[in-house]
């Protein structure tokens, strides 16, 4: 994977722009006033941010300044091309050019009214539901080589800066909350005239913290969640899962083999969820040949993530299935190993114990699975009491190790974000104990068929207790939580809480 180091005046910029950023608060939006330095004195030179709007439908955002949460970001810049090396990873429309270091665009009228009109575009920045809970610096230099209107950026049709420059290149920085875009998270460069010439140099973008709500804070005033919890489940209401082989919209489960019940239901043989209220029953009543599972499409991705539940098992299942699996995406293909799944022990003197099954070895990364989700890992066994909660926590980010020495990664780093021969780690608490703490490789390549993992997982709950065995065994769920990106802990995650 390449990566690109910012030149010792842009990181000096940085730090001379906090004052002004955190000192000039404006009305609260999702955005923040972007900053034009001069690249000579690395000095804040003025405040050029424009609340002019033409009176259209078109969404556009003013700026709110707020960096209270720079500090949580993972200091990687997620553009693997922000020095035009050449035009990879770039789409360039209307004769936009990208060689030499410099990204030349000719705009072709406003960014926001059609896809046909942006200059320049950096297709889906990160998968959907991570980028939604995250804020972002973005920071370039660019001048204009022609014509008066202003340069725009923005998230697909979602404009955050605008400006008409000089002719001198200068610095700007712009701060600005992930917004899901219908069809995904572009970085766009273009402009509002047509025919105008800018050119564009040392883009970086860098998240820098969870997301901010309208009044600054980091907590979600409509659930009362951190903003960085990009999914979350109590299962007091039907809505959050779909109907019985529907496809759910985006942050709900999706019911997989046999729609599921609720404690609540008059055959459950549990009554209240973890803290009262109710909780998810997921089991053999439907009499399901092959599971009675909630899968969440596309929830997480390899980048570091928390997930956390409350389990509660009345019925053992057969030795060995599955309790919850995160399933990598690969394609169509389904026999792939999952990066992590959590077990019924029934081994001789292990009946009474769960285990974890995890993707640790650096020597079967390349190796094609020959028994599916569980082909070559590791497993970590716990005492468990059947008829009583269990809270676990997980902190996760996917990777092949520093000590892969496999075929070249670039292209999956350019999907992923980061460089899959580093380390990834895994850390894993049941009932407040830690009881996994791995560093190295967390996940492997391939699936059975040979294609290549994606860096998306699928996080599934409920028993698979496959055709070989009979459908045994009655599992709850509570409380379910997915936290995406830097900046978690145990507390925010605490399912019994």
């Amino acid at each position: 994977m390449k990566f690109f180091t910012p030149h010792p005046l842009v990181l000096l910029f940085f730090i001379c722009c906090i004052p002004c950023l955190t000192c000039c608060s404006k009305d609260s939006d999702l955005f923040n006033e972007y900053v034009l330095l001069n690249p000579e004195e690395t000095l804040p030179l003025e405040d050029t941010s424009s609340d002019e709007s033409d009176g259209s439908n078109e969404e556009e955002a003013s700026n709110e300044e707020d960096t209270s949460d720079a500090k949580e970001g993972d200091g990687i810049n997620l553009l693997l091309n922000g020095t035009f090396e050449n035009s990879d990873e770039w789409e360039l429309l209307n004769g936009s050019t990208a060689t030499g270091g410099i990204l030349r665009i000719i705009t072709s009228g406003r960014i926001q009214s059609s896809r046909s009109n942006w200059s320049a575009s950096y297709h889906d920045i990160s998968l959907d539901l991570f980028f939604i809970s995250r804020r972002y610096r973005l920071t370039f230099e660019a001048r204009r080589v022609s014509g008066q209107d202003v340069l725009r950026a923005g998230l697909r049709n979602l404009s955050f800066f605008d400006d008409a420059l000089t002719t001198d290149f200068q610095t700007y920085v712009v701060e600005f909350n992930g917004e899901g875009r219908p069809g995904g998270n572009d970085l766009v460069f273009g402009g509002d005239g047509n025919g105008d010439v800018f050119e564009i140099k040392n883009v970086i973008l860098e998240d820098i913290g969870v997301r901010t709500s309208e009044d600054g804070s980091t907590i979600d005033p409509n659930t009362g969640l951190p903003t960085a919890v990009s999914f979350y489940t109590d299962f007091e209401t039907d809505d959050q899962w779909g109907g019985n082989g529907e496809e759910p919209p985006a942050g709900v489960w999706e019911v997989d083999h046999g729609a599921p019940r609720t404690t609540d239901h008059p055959d459950s043989p549990l009554k209240s969820g973890r803290n009262g209220g109710r909780a998810i029953w997921l089991g053999s009543y439907n009499n399901d040949i092959f599971r009675n599972e909630l899968g969440s499409n596309n929830a997480l991705s390899f980048r570091e993530h928390w997930m956390s539940f409350s389990l509660y098992v009345e019925n053992k299942l057969p030795s060995d299935r599955i309790i919850i699996q995160n399933r990598p995406r690969t394609g169509s293909n389904s026999n792939r190993v999952n990066t992590l799944s959590l077990r019924q022990g029934g081994d001789e003197g292990k009946e009474n114990q769960l285990y974890f099954s995890l993707a640790t070895d650096v020597n079967s990364v390349d190796t094609l699975p020959q028994n599916g989700a569980g082909s070559n890992t590791e497993s970590v066994y716990f005492d468990y009491n059947q008829g009583e909660w269990i809270d676990i926590v997980i902190h996760q980010k996917c990777a092949f190790g520093k000590n892969y020495n496999g075929p070249d990664t670039s292209e999956l780093a350019r999907a992923w974000g980061f460089d899959p021969k580093s380390d990834g780690y895994i850390e894993i608490w049941v009932n407040g104990e830690k009881i996994i703490d791995h560093v190295g490789t967390t996940t492997y390549r391939y699936s059975k068929h040979g294609q290549e993992t994606e860096g998306i997982i699928t996080p599934k709950i409920g028993p698979y207790w496959a055709r070989v065995n009979e459908p045994t065994g009655d599992l709850y769920f509570d409380n379910y939580k997915i936290w995406t990106g830097p900046g978690g802990t145990y507390q925010d995650l605490d399912p019994s809480n």
